[in-house]
């Protein structure tokens, strides 16, 4: 079966032990945790062999192996602050590695975001900020969805008021250098998490999580979220 059942298998106590359901209606990034993932033994038990549906949701018939994600949460530890607009945001993955240069940051937010999130690897320098109020401009006209920074940004007061989601590791007032390129749309990895191009990004206050697929979609498939 699909994943159907969401609701009735928690409220029975077989997926969760008898916690309240997920908020369908909200898909926070708890409410995806508690059905792609489980609790924290399912989710070592995941990462150890590799598997991609906890061992009760699969007991009680509420999720199928066919249809369930690898679904991964970034570390809390280096934390990640909210800086845009929107604290809420999720889309498919782009990615950028560069170093205190911020050359290929612009060139990527320079094309269709499409509802992307853009992620930035710096290696978490913490000599130059990597994103500035016109970057943030840009990704906005472009229809990007996120950004986020493994590494320093500026002009947080600006970024507030920008309809954009802005997570990094926090701020610096010197901006980066124009010397060095950096690359585009390679695998990029921090926060215990692999960054893969095409991969999910959703993120809000309570974490981030990484996804083979598109979570929202797998839910709607199943009829247990209402269509967007």
């Amino acid at each position: 079966a699909p994943l159907l059942g969401v609701r009735r298998a928690f409220a029975e106590g077989g997926e969760g032990g008898g916690y309240p359901p997920p908020d369908l209606a909200r898909l926070g990034t708890a409410d995806l945790a508690d059905i792609f993932i489980g609790d924290v033994y399912e989710y070592d038990s995941q990462a150890a062999f590799g598997t991609s549906v906890s061992s009760s949701a699969a007991a009680s018939g509420s999720q199928s192996p066919k249809r369930a994600a690898r679904v991964q949460a970034v570390a809390p530890l280096p934390r990640f602050y909210d800086f845009g607009g929107e604290t809420s945001f999720w889309g498919p993955i782009s990615t950028v590695h560069c170093f205190e240069n911020n050359l290929v940051v612009r060139a990527a937010l320079s094309e269709p975001g499409d509802g992307r999130v853009l992620v930035i690897d710096t290696v978490g320098t913490v000599r130059a900020a990597l994103v500035g109020d016109n970057l943030a401009e840009l990704a906005v006209k472009n229809g990007w969805r996120g950004l986020l920074l493994n590494g320093f940004l500026r002009d947080a007061a600006c970024l507030r008021s920008f309809p954009l989601g802005v997570k990094a590791l926090g701020t610096y007032p010197v901006k980066s250098g124009k010397r060095d390129w950096g690359l585009r749309d390679v695998p990029v990895r921090f926060g215990g998490v692999v960054f893969r191009p095409g991969d999910f990004l959703y993120s809000d206050e309570d974490g981030i999580l990484v996804a083979d697929a598109d979570l929202h979609e797998i839910l709607r498939t199943d009829g247990s979220a209402p269509a967007s």
